[in-house]
């Protein structure tokens, strides 16, 4: 049996007060709730690569391989290419 929906806990996620708001002096402030951190904007980034399949699937057979991502490998690739120029 599913455990029953604890309503009171969805208060955490209610909108902030509106800071502008005035407050009175007979209203006690509500207690202070711990928030999430706001996230950070994502700086991920896509490209798309054409070319010869043969390139591509040795570039993903290189990545599997390794066990890294192709943008990991990417980057390892270029520092590679940079530090034989």
């Amino acid at each position: 049996m599913p455990k029953s929906l604890d309503l009171n806990r969805l208060k955490k996620f209610e909108p902030s007060p509106d800071v502008r708001r005035e407050k009175s002096a007979t209203v006690p402030s509500e207690p202070q709730i711990e928030r999430w951190p706001s996230r950070e904007p994502s700086v991920d980034g896509q490209i798309s690569i054409k070319g010869p399949m043969t390139t591509i699937q040795r570039f993903k057979a290189l990545c599997k391989d390794d066990r890294r991502t192709y943008a990991d490998m990417l980057e390892i690739l270029m520092n590679h290419f940079e530090d034989h120029r």
